[in-house]
């Protein structure tokens, strides 16, 4: 795997986890106003 490649796919993985956070994040908030 060369440099771009690695970045490539470090962002992509940092990308998933960003949106599964933000996710739990939503349904946290969300039964808090329930």
């Amino acid at each position: 795997m060369d440099l771009e490649e690695t970045v490539e796919y470090l962002s992509t993985e940092l990308d998933i986890e960003r949106s599964e956070h933000v996710r739990e994040v939503g349904r946290a908030v969300a039964e808090l106003r329930d």
